[in-house]
């Protein structure tokens, strides 16, 4: 069983990979090309050149290589999926495109959308402090654990509370969920070193709506994709068993 749901996650994450790199081309390269010339801008005389020198990759090539990224990115996370399926999803309600779907929207809240709140990427050389990069990376790591470890006994709760009304179960769920973020989003440290700073506000946030975007199509297309696979797997079965059943 682990096996399967690993092969569909795997499927389900490289072509869910795919579609999230060209929204990311789309979108996100042109506001990465203006942050690069940008930044080239403000290397002066001699830094300028050295940086052209020690380039490996040129746009062109960095841009082809996007989907190499997205693709085995989306396969990884979509095998993470598929295990995560293997031991959580025949414990939620709903056939297998809506189990599919309700996973994914938990996993790209918990570890995507509430992280995206407290540390929203930034453009490169915009707001990069090098004496906090350690700092704000473990921050980061954190909020992803915390939130996801929020979003777990949230589905807990949910549990726990079956024999309620489905209403009030919702309302507790959805309150606890927005009193473990919120307290997330207070406690855990800012850093004023990952500001924006004097780069224009619209290329900031084109680039992190961007990147937003492109994990949103990411997890979305994970969910689709295996849902598909799920329920395509369950009408073979059905369809299997339905001449076994009549030659009785």
């Amino acid at each position: 069983m682990i096996r399967t749901h690993l092969r569909r996650g795997l499927l389900a994450g490289l072509v869910a990979g795919l579609l999230a790199g060209l929204f990311g081309f789309a979108f996100g390269e042109p506001a990465l090309d203006r942050a690069i010339a940008m930044e080239s801008r403000g290397d002066h005389g001699h830094a300028a050149g050295s940086h052209d020198e020690t380039e490996v990759f040129g746009r062109g090539e960095q841009k082809v290589g996007l989907f190499l990224a997205t693709g085995l990115y989306g396969a990884a996370m979509g095998a993470l999926f598929g295990l995560v399926s293997s031991l959580f999803g025949g414990r939620l309600s709903g056939d297998g495109w809506g189990r599919s779907l309700k996973l994914a929207a938990a996993i790209f809240s918990g570890a995507v959308l509430v992280p995206f709140l407290k540390y929203p990427p930034n453009p490169p050389g915009v707001g990069t402090d090098p004496e906090t990069l350690t700092a704000r990376t473990l921050s980061y790591l954190a909020m992803v654990a915390l939130s996801l470890l929020a979003v777990f006994f949230a589905w807990r709760l949910a549990r726990e509370l079956e024999g309620i009304s489905v209403p009030a179960r919702h309302l507790a769920v959805g309150a606890f969920l927005a009193v473990s973020w919120g307290l997330l989003l207070f406690l855990l440290p800012n850093f004023k070193g990952a500001s924006a700073g004097e780069a224009p506000a619209d290329l900031v946030w084109v680039f992190r709506l961007s990147s937003l975007g492109t994990q949103a199509v990411l997890w979305a297309g994970i969910g689709c994709v295996f849902g598909l696979l799920v329920e395509r797997a369950g009408a073979r079965e059905t369809a299997r068993a339905v001449p076994d059943g009549a030659s009785r």
